[in-house]
C-alpha cells in the first residue's frame, strides 16, 4: 500500500507531460486562426455601419436638395487621403467636418477606424465605399452600396464586399 501511495505522490511522467503538450499544441492550432479569423469579422462591422450611415445622410441631402430645387447626390474624396494599413488612423474630427460634402451629408468619425470612405454621386445614382487593409498585406477588403433613381423612386443594391477578410 506505502508504494501505491508514492507513486501517487511523485508527479507526472515524463509520457504524461508530452501527452499534454501535444494536446494543447492541437488546441493552439486551431484556436489561434479561429480568434484572427474572429478580430477581422469584427473589424468589418465598422465598415458595414459607417456604409449605411452615409447612404442615410445622401438620401437627406437628396431630399433636401429636391426641396431646394436641386437634383443631385454628392460626391465625397477618399478620406483619409492616406490609403489605408493594418494600423487605425487616428481620430481626427476635423478631418470630416472641414470638406464641405462631408458635412452636407452628415457624417464625420470622432473615434479611430480601420477604413478609408468615399462617396460617388451625381443625378441618377448614388454610391459608398469603405477600403480597409485588415492585415497590412497590401490586399484591400471593400465594401459598397449603390443605389439607383428609379422613376423617381430610390432603389438601393445589397451591400457589395470584396475580399472581406483579405
Amino acid at each position: 500500500m506505502k508504494r501505491l501511495h508514492n507513486r501517487l505522490a511523485a508527479g507526472f511522467t515524463l509520457i504524461e507531460l508530452m501527452i499534454l503538450v501535444v494536446i494543447m499544441g492541437v488546441l493552439a492550432a486551431i484556436a489561434v486562426p479561429a480568434f484572427t479569423r474572429y478580430v477581422r469579422r469584427s473589424k468589418t462591422s465598422e465598415a458595414l455601419g459607417n456604409i449605411q450611415k452615409i447612404m442615410q445622410g445622401e438620401v437627406t441631402y437628396y431630399q433636401a436638395s429636391l426641396e431646394r430645387g436641386g437634383t443631385s447626390f454628392l460626391s465625397c474624396a477618399y478620406t483619409p487621403s492616406t490609403p489605408p494599413s493594418a494600423t487605425k488612423y487616428p481620430a481626427n474630427v476635423s478631418r470630416w467636418t472641414s470638406d464641405p460634402n462631408w458635412t452636407a451629408v452628415g457624417f464625420s468619425l470622432s473615434d479611430a477606424h480601420y477604413y478609408q470612405y468615399y462617396t460617388l454621386g451625381d443625378g441618377v445614382s448614388v454610391g459608398a465605399a469603405a477600403l480597409g487593409d485588415l492585415d497590412g498585406d497590401g490586399i484591400q477588403s471593400t465594401f459598397n452600396r449603390v443605389g439607383y433613381l428609379v422613376a423617381g423612386d430610390l432603389q438601393f443594391l445589397p451591400v457589395g464586399v470584396f475580399s472581406e477578410l483579405e
